[in-house]
């Protein structure tokens, strides 16, 4: 059926139903053919009943769906018929699956064949906090119930949201689970392996207590022997000691050690700071959190993560490390990795791995012998006995073990005898590839990390492979071990192996086609940057966010590929289309690329020099660095016309956040305008920040039209962040009016901002007017939790620009409630970055300390920004105690 066959999207009020599996992963892994049936079991039953009480499904995710109802009262009906069928099982079902079930309702209209926004992001956390066989609603939803009994949970955590009151569905007709609803835990990005963990119980106990009482563990081993899913397994056992905060770094994209920091950072979450290399910024966002990080496959970039370790290993931070040596760091624990026993879980490994690829494979009397003699031929190297298992359909293991005993040396004992091993049996499942699986799959080694099919094709083509031969190919690589697939963000992404990408890289290069493919790559991935940037304020936002965010390592490998054949036009495209992605989520590595691009000669006299001029300038505001209206006046001086805005947007940030000069910042913003802004995200900032230079001089009327117009930008775009910059345009003139209106604004702003998948730049500036509106009502402890809560999150997505802005106001706080020395020295810490408080921010602590302001303001300006923001959350929940006392 087409689209326009399809039954309309319903709008207005709308109930949203969601569906997912419990435990899916670990039923793929053990019958993915009987969970395949299973899941078209449920998908048949979704769609009919869904159809049945007037809903449409709007989409398949994953192991689950979502559909879309006019009522709620259809949307619950649905849900329960759907899980009493689904309860009742059928023949067709050969697995009895536990599924779970959210629904939420809220105001949204459809786009097409699609939703986006808040009430989206809300109905899919809800169905997280389900367990198995159990329906769950928002508040919202059950209150417009008739006739179904619910039982409220009370108030629960959306992850990045904030709350809502939860009720269980219960009905006769259904058996509901009595668990306790389900607690999301804190996010981190530990791969999930999609095959079982075989062996090695003792190993595993022995290094998950290692990791636990040592800053620092490197398992250590050649290559394939298992570090890597060691590793994962050790994290997922300890990961509640360190409440979950996990963090695995895949140092296999990095061609050097120069990259390795930029990579650690972007991973953790940590942002470059005023006056801090991003080591030390990282280091200062790591101290005193309670977290493990994984650096896997460190000897190639080893000198670089031995010294960034060295520093990294701080209190509270825990390193454990892959690498075929050790680093050689004090207070190092070693831990050797041993090959499986080749009589024992060697042979259990390889059973396991053949009945993957053929369910009817049994170990019998009559191929044991054959099964031993691979696995010790293999010398019980897992990915060499992972390797042997996946032909297991093409031979039998006789036969697997004959192949093997002709093409493998006898070679002396020892670790040069297992690399030879793993490079034999990466060299002979190679040659059992078919002429075009063997140039596919060579031609993969240039991917930093995983890629989609769609890159595949576009890279990899050539040569007697078409891009249609590429699915096909790709998918009996898969078949064969040679590649991985794992699903991320509901599509599915590959990699190679590290072994395996290291001989695939070796082949490619001897060939004479690695340059002819890394020039491929490099173009593609400079292309899908541009083509993301096209969407990133549209409908599509939050989807062009998760692109990026799988292909970051891509795009680093892309720059620095162009920038070995010295190709500065395609840096320079790669980079600028990455600036608002870059701006909005808080990830500065591109201002790097553009500042290191203005040091060319061939800069001057590029095309696009006042855009690298502007992001450039950017990243001067983010980092506080003092250069922001130097670089911006260049940009401008070269080309008046700022063809993305960029110049102008961080002149702005400047004028208006920094240095409060309304002249200045009145000339800025109405120049602006008249320049006639051509760009979507030029339009949206110049009257964005027109309101707010209008708004804080009390020019009300003539502030609501730009702010209509920044509306008109955001229901043009559907971009859940112009939304966002409409809701903080909005709140500024509705709030002359009432506060409470202003408020409500705002507080919507940041539910559009939070509904992509990670921390956004609006939601920062949004807290803050939430919060200066919250202080200027003067309702104390309101004002001192609500300073609190905003610092603490500052602090946490390490956005230390923003931290800054906020002293200002919990200083005012703070004065009023009898701390105003606190509030003299945070208002030096936020002057010492370059940011002038406001002026009521000032007169405040005047009153209150007469002459002992300045000698206060001058200790202040000692303190760095982690510093100060330790003292204001110590100070501000003194006060929130003696209010309480």
């Amino acid at each position: 059926m087409s689209p326009s066959d399809l039954p309309p999207l319903p709008g207005g009020t709308v109930t949203f139903l969601f569906t997912d599996i419990a435990g899916s992963s670990g039923l793929w892994e053990r019958g993915p053919n009987e969970m395949r049936a299973s899941l078209a079991f449920h998908d048949e039953l979704i769609h009919r009943y869904v159809a049945q009480h007037g809903g449409s499904v709007v989409k398949h995710l994953g192991d689950g769906c979502w559909a879309a109802f006019p009522t709620a009262q259809a949307a619950v009906e649905a849900a329960i018929t759907f899980q009493e069928a689904h309860q009742q099982g059928s023949a067709d079902q050969p697995l009895q699956l536990s599924v779970r079930i959210g629904l939420h309702t809220g105001p949204i209209e459809p786009t097409g064949r699609d939703y986006f926004g808040p009430v989206v992001n809300r109905a899919a956390r809800i169905v997280d906090l389900a367990g198995g066989n159990q329906i769950v609603c928002s508040a919202p939803t059950a209150s417009l119930l008739k006739g179904i009994r619910t039982q409220s949970d009370g108030d629960h955590e959306l992850r990045g949201i904030g709350t809502e009151e939860i009720h269980l569905v219960l009905d006769d007709r259904i058996v509901t689970a009595t668990d306790p609803l389900r607690r999301p835990v804190a996010p981190n990005n530990l791969p999930t392996p999609k095959t079982t963990f075989v062996g090695r119980g003792h190993d595993l106990e022995t290094a998950a207590a290692h990791v636990a009482q040592n800053e620092i563990v490197t398992l250590i081993g050649p290559g394939g022997v298992g570090k890597t899913r060691l590793a994962i397994e050790i994290a997922r056992d300890v990961g509640p000691l360190f409440g979950h905060h996990v963090h695995f770094c895949d140092l296999v994209p990095l061609t050097d050690g120069d990259g390795l920091i930029e990579s650690v950072a972007a991973t953790v979450g940590a942002r470059r700071q005023p006056g801090m290399t991003l080591l030390e910024s990282t280091i200062d966002y790591l101290t005193d959190r309670n977290t493990l990080l994984i650096f896997d496959n460190c000897e190639h970039v080893i000198d670089a993560v031995r010294e960034i370790v060295d520093r990294l290993a701080c209190d509270g931070v825990h390193v454990l490390a892959t690498s075929r040596e050790a680093l050689q760091l004090q207070g190092e624990q070693q831990v050797l990795v041993a090959p499986l026993d080749v009589s024992g879980s060697g042979i259990d490994l390889f059973v396991d791995r053949a009945q993957r690829r053929d369910p009817r494979f049994m170990l019998t009397d009559d191929n044991r012998e054959a099964v031993g003699q691979i696995v010790g031929r293999l010398d019980g190297i897992p990915l060499a006995i992972e390797l042997a298992a996946a032909r297991i359909r093409l031979m039998t293991p006789a036969e697997l073990a004959k192949r093997l005993g002709d093409g493998h040396r006898v070679l002396e004992r020892g670790g040069a005898k297992r690399h030879e091993t793993l490079h034999n049996t990466v060299l002979w499942s190679y040659e059992l590839l078919t002429e075009a699986e063997a140039k596919l799959f060579t031609r993969l080694s240039v991917f930093a990390g995983g890629f989609s099919l769609v890159a595949a094709e576009e890279i990899c083509a050539g040569d007697s492979i078409l891009g249609a031969d590429v699915p096909d190919l790709l998918l009996s690589l898969v078949d064969k071990s040679m590649v991985q697939s794992n699903d991320s963000n509901g599509h599915q992404r590959f990699r190679l192996l590290e072994a395996l990408r290291s001989f695939a890289s070796d082949r490619l290069f001897e060939s004479g086609e690695s340059a002819h493919y890394q020039d491929q790559h490099a173009t593609v991935y400079t292309q899908i940057a541009v083509t993301a940037s096209a969407e990133i304020f549209s409908g599509s936002e939050a989807d062009v966010w998760r692109l990026i965010d799988d292909e970051w390592a891509n795009f680093r490998h892309a720059f620095e590929s162009l920038s070995r054949e010295d190709d500065f036009d395609q840096r320079v495209e790669l980079t600028l289309a990455l600036v608002w992605y870059s701006c909005n989520a808080m990830r500065y590595e591109v201002f790097g690329w553009a500042k290191e691009l203005l040091r060319s000669a061939s800069a001057q006299t590029h095309p696009r020099f006042t855009d690298l001029c502007g992001a450039a300038a950017l990243g001067s505001y983010f980092m506080v660095d003092g250069q922001v209206a130097e670089v911006a006046e260049r940009g401008l001086d070269a080309d008046p016309s700022d063809p993305s805005g960029y110049c102008r947007i961080a002149l702005a940030a400047v004028f208006l956040n920094n240095v409060h000069s309304p002249e200045e910042s009145d000339g800025l913003t109405s120049d602006w305008l008249a320049s006639n802004p051509q760009t979507t995200s030029s339009r949206l900032w110049a009257h964005g920040f027109r309101v707010f230079h209008l708004a804080t001089q009390g020019q009300v009327e003539e502030a609501i039209g730009h702010a209509h117009a920044v509306a008109a930008i955001a229901t043009e775009t559907n971009s859940p962040t112009a939304k966002a910059i409409a809701a903080w345009a909005a709140g500024q003139t509705a709030s002359f009016q009432s506060l409470d209106a202003g408020l409500k604004i705002w507080s919507d702003g940041i539910e559009w901002s939070r509904s992509l998948p990670s921390a956004h730049l609006l939601d920062q500036l949004l807290t803050g007017m939430i919060l200066h509106v919250t202080v200027r009502r003067g309702e104390l402890g309101p004002s001192l939790q609500s300073c609190r809560d905003a610092i603490s999150d500052a602090i946490t997505q390490h956005y230390h620009a923003g931290t800054s802005h906020l002293f200002g106001v919990a200083a005012i706080a703070l004065s009023r409630a009898g701390d105003p020395t606190t509030g003299a020295r945070l208002i030096g810490a936020m002057m010492a970055n370059g940011h002038l408080p406001r002026r009521n921010a000032r007169l405040e602590l005047e009153q209150a300390l007469g002459e002992q302001l300045e000698p206060l303001l001058d200790a202040g300006q000692t303190l760095g920004i982690t510093d100060a923001a330790q003292l204001a959350l110590a100070s501000l929940d003194t006060a929130l105690e003696s209010l309480e006392s």
